[in-house]
């Protein structure tokens, strides 16, 4: 690739563009790209999704496969010097990504073809330069930034999923807000290890490991043969202990009680209410994650009603909006009066 830009550099006219068509979803063909235009003297000035794969093509049934490729618009890099990654590319990343994932969410763009395309719109930020650094003075590799500015794209998204700030969006633990993330963007499919591990960053996870969401009886990923899935309530809830605080009294993650939930929905509705009185889980925060889950944004409602493929599985998402359409009278009001006799015990 850096061979054939550096041709392309060389023939084009002062003032002229290049057009790349791109559609890989790894960080390390991204990485690879990216050092292809740079040591070819580009900088990527613009970068946008285009339609461009049939949807029910065999290809994206049961995939991740993107809708769309990215077209980038490189330009020749003139005068490039040295630039700071602290005090110049980091904000500057800051403000494209944020204005291009609004911009994208309006325009009806969902999941991976809408976190690839923030990502190739943030290589302006770093491609600016012939040269980006730390404070230290060490270089900033293309693998590094690209892992930042999928952070970012993330961020921003949670933000709008959940239709709140960033400060409340911390509010949920990690693992919940993994759950959502990964179902918003990569739906029910499975994902192969150096990707799904790429998507943890910023995260505050692991995929493996003692504490790994692949690691234990109550497991929330499946690894299998180098690939990751996500499990739904159906094939986890049956755990009695599941979304129970652990025997230290700390919290379970909101989609651990929340998985449960929808089983005794489903399977045991009587044995509903002792849960509640015995995990407790925060209502307000479950609430977000139930409603992340359920809502137009997960499914991709655009505004002309028209809806893409459903985030999670069908049966989790039918169990989600009976549970969201009666939070109220299932949830609401037990855990307030579980809350109400918790503060009359304390003042006692």
């Amino acid at each position: 690739m850096s061979r054939s830009f550096s041709e392309a550099n060389r023939v084009l006219k002062p003032g002229g563009q290049m057009t790349v068509v791109y559609a890989h979803k790894t960080t390390m063909g991204w990485a690879t790209l990216v050092d292809a235009l740079r040591e070819a003297g580009f900088i990527v000035t613009e970068a946008w999704p285009l339609d461009t794969e049939k949807p029910g093509r065999l290809r994206a049934q049961e995939s991740a496969a993107l809708a769309s490729s990215i077209f980038l618009i490189a330009r020749k890099l003139e005068g490039a010097g040295i630039g700071s990654y602290e005090n110049e590319v980091s904000p500057d990343l800051e403000q494209i990504v944020r204005e291009r994932v609004d911009t994208l969410w309006k325009m009806g763009i969902t999941g991976a073809d809408l976190v690839i395309a923030a990502v190739g719109a943030g290589l302006r930020a770093f491609t600016r330069f012939a040269r980006v650094e730390y404070a230290n003075g060490e270089e900033v590799p293309a693998e590094k930034f690209l892992a930042e500015v999928e952070g970012v794209v993330l961020e921003t998204l949670m933000e709008k999923i959940f239709g709140m700030a960033g400060s409340g969006v911390a509010a949920v633990d990690g693992p919940s807000r993994f759950y959502v993330l990964w179902r918003y963007t990569y739906k029910a499919a499975e994902m192969d290890a150096g990707e799904a591990i790429v998507f943890t960053y910023g995260q505050n996870v692991e995929l493996d490991g003692q504490n790994g969401l692949s690691t234990g009886s109550r497991a929330l990923v499946e690894k299998k043969k180098g690939k990751y899935r996500l499990y739904d309530f159906a094939e986890r809830g049956d755990d009695e202990k599941l979304g129970m605080p652990g025997d230290d009294g700390t919290p379970a993650p909101l989609i651990d009680a929340l998985h449960r939930i929808l089983w005794l929905i489903e399977n045991e509705p009587r044995n509903l209410n002792r849960f509640l009185d015995e995990a407790r889980p925060d209502r307000e925060r479950l609430r977000l994650v139930a409603q992340a889950l359920a809502g137009t944004a997960l499914a991709g409602k655009k505004d002309d009603g028209e809806e893409h493929l459903v985030a999670t599985t069908a049966n989790e998402q039918a169990v989600l909006k009976k549970l969201v359409a009666n939070w109220r009278a299932l949830i609401d009001q037990r855990l307030a009066a579980s809350e109400g006799t918790l503060f009359d015990l304390g003042r006692k």
